[in-house]
């Protein structure tokens, strides 16, 4: 487990406020809660105030090669080479390093220091980022993420690279191979009174059917134009702050390879929507107006956005639209109610699927 007890921040301290003479009077560091990843060791806030009163704090992000994944041992041995051959574990930071154009309005936490552990492990001391309490996302915010996401690809073309997509591939190769096509093609998950109760009599047979395709799917996306995105652009890590400086602060480029045109309006729709927090009805306008303020913004053809933006949504997100990973969780009011969003968000998905003509 990371922690920084040992490691001396006066001089970030002092860096962050801009006064040379800052010395520490408290110190605190919490973890923050984030899901188990191949690449994040852990992740804390480490804060404080002066001597003089003045508070203080930093975003600890610590990131590590797949072969440091406590579970390494237990995934299959294929799909356990791919990881150590393949998984871009350091592209949070090298964001950073490469210092990339960005449009405006668009903008990275400020990075303090970069400690290498050795060993394929770094230490990131980031910007704690203050969110503004009063924004939401409603339609105006989806637009203006999605445009700035089209400016994005506009300005970080991709070169070619053989394989294309590489960590699409390796997503659909390897967790959704081995993890979660398998969990939607046994019987006994769609007999669980919480996907029962909400899955419409279709959902099954229309993402299997989808699964069958990904080699299809793959395939169309390898020829269109392809750019360098945010790679996981969800609302939860598109931050909005409070001090005004952009209209979003990026957080987490965790998969910043080559990726086809439109490929970021996927988390975009769905990031929201698998935290629950979404109605399904609220989607198709979300979906339509992120599509057409990325196409303005990206200078592209429209019908590459479109298939780049649909395949992408139902190669990543399809099958992980059910929660799934909760099934054996005690159910309760707010357990049902996730899952009937959750539903919803699977047959919006599957049917964008359904109708994708390759």
């Amino acid at each position: 487990m990371l922690t920084t007890a040992g490691t001396d921040v006066t001089a970030l301290v002092r860096q962050m406020l801009g006064d040379p003479r800052a010395e520490i009077a408290e110190r605190r560091e919490e973890p923050i809660g984030h899901p188990l990843a191949l690449s994040t060791a852990g992740l804390h806030r480490v804060s404080g105030t002066t001597t003089e009163g003045r508070p203080w704090s930093f975003v600890v992000k610590a990131i590590r090669s797949a072969k440091h994944f406590p579970m390494i041992g237990t995934l299959p041995a294929s799909f356990r080479e791919m990881l150590l051959a393949d998984f871009p574990w350091r592209g949070d930071a090298d964001v950073y390093l490469s210092d990339p154009p960005l449009p405006g309005g668009l903008r990275l936490p400020r990075l303090y220091r970069l400690d290498d552990l050795g060993d394929e492990r770094l230490v990131m001391w980031l910007e704690d980022v203050e969110v503004d309490p009063a924004a939401s996302w409603d339609l105006a915010r989806y637009r203006a993420a999605a445009r700035l996401l089209g400016a994005l690809a506009a300005m970080r073309p991709a070169p070619h690279q053989d394989p294309p997509d590489r960590g699409l591939r390796l997503f659909c190769s390897g967790p959704a191979a081995h993890i979660m096509i398998p969990a939607l093609r046994d019987p006994d998950t769609w007999r669980h009174p919480l996907v029962a109760a909400h899955a419409d009599p279709l959902l099954r047979t229309d993402l299997l059917a989808l699964a069958d395709r990904i080699p299809e799917l793959l395939d169309a996306v390898a020829g269109l134009p392809h750019t360098l995105p945010h790679g996981d652009a969800s609302p939860q890590n598109l931050l909005v702050p409070r001090d005004g400086s952009a209209e979003f602060v990026a957080i987490d480029w965790n998969w910043t390879g080559s990726s086809v045109i439109g490929s970021d309006l996927a988390q975009l729709l769905a990031g929201l929507p698998q935290a629950g927090q979404t109605e399904p009805a609220d989607l198709p306008a979300v979906h339509e107006a992120i599509e057409s303020a990325y196409t303005e913004a990206a200078g592209a053809d429209p019908a590459h956005v479109s298939l780049g933006y649909a395949a992408t949504l139902v190669l990543r997100c399809a099958w992980t639209a059910l929660p799934l990973d909760r099934l054996g969780e005690k159910p309760t009011p707010e357990l049902e109610d996730l899952f009937r969003r959750r539903a919803g968000l699977a047959r919006f998905i599957a049917d964008i699927g359904r109708s994708l003509r390759l």
